[in-house]
Parts: C-alpha cells; structure tokens; sequence
C-alpha cells in the first residue's frame, strides 16, 4: 500500500468507524465496537450484514 493509504486507513482506525457503499453508491458509516471483532458476512458476493462479538457482563 501507499503511505498516504496506510496513513489513512489509520486514521479510520483510530476514530472507530467503517465506511462502506450502498447499492446506489451512497457511502454509510459505521461505528466500530471499542473491543471485540466484527465479521462483514456476505451473499451471493454482496456484504449482507455486519455482525460483531461485543460480550457485556452484568
């Protein structure tokens, strides 16, 4: 990767959010989790659904 794409790819990082493109070409953002993994779950070759692993404990 270039060093100006790394860098920004960082920055997303570092503020918790996800970008991605709608059908219409519409960008949405997304808010990352601060702990955990999200799984982009995807059919038929199309991004279905985000699904995360945030835990709480009581």
């Amino acid at each position: 990767m270039h060093d100006n794409t790394t860098k920004e790819l960082k920055n997303l990082l570092k503020k918790k959010k996800l970008y991605m493109i709608d059908n219409e070409g519409k960008p949405i953002e997304l808010d990352l989790p601060d702990y955990g993994e999200v799984t982009v779950v995807m059919h038929n070759g199309k991004v279905d659904r985000l699904e995360d692993t945030r835990k709480r404990k009581v």
